[in-house]
């Protein structure tokens, strides 16, 4: 799987629920992670290979292999994580980001629709929201807590629009 740069439109649309848990979804999910730990990362989002389902893949402590099909976060924590966050979409590129939390509380299913709910901390919980906004079509590289000077290089290097 390609893993899509910036500016492309992909990554700016908002994934939909997973409805149907077959063997194509647990194939896809295997694919994302392969593409994700060939490029040394930690989450890779569906709509960063040109998937709209709401999943990701993420990797956990001890290489922890983790999917995350329609997840929602129930709540988290009020200190800021301060952990510093890059993008496959948009390698080489890093921000901290004041708005994530330390720790989320997220509910989603697993590849075969066993609903679970699990709490992440740290740079998995940074992960976690990093690529649940990607899900929502979003980039953390458009936060209003970048200041807007740095957001505007930002944009201006990645082709997309300040907000």
């Amino acid at each position: 799987m390609e893993i899509l740069k910036f500016p492309h439109k992909a990554l700016f649309t908002r994934c939909v629920p997973v409805n149907v848990f077959d063997t194509e979804l647990k194939l896809l999910l295997g694919f994302m992670w392969d593409a994700m730990v060939a490029n040394h990362g930690i989450g890779l989002a569906a709509n960063q290979v040109g998937l709209t389902w709401r999943m990701f893949v993420m990797r956990g402590e001890n290489d922890e292999k983790i999917f995350l099909v329609n997840p929602k976060i129930l709540s988290s924590g009020l200190e800021s994580a301060n952990i510093r966050e890059g993008c496959l979409s948009a390698p080489g590129e890093f921000v901290v980001l004041q708005e994530r939390a330390k720790w989320v509380q997220v509910e989603y299913q697993t590849e075969d629709g066993t609903k679970m709910v699990r709490v992440f901390k740290d740079i998995y919980s940074v992960c976690a929201q990093h690529e649940m906004e990607h899900l929502e079509g979003k980039s953390h590289l458009q936060s209003r807590s970048i200041p807007k000077a740095k957001r505007i290089e930002i944009a201006k290097r990645w082709g997309f629009k300040v907000k």
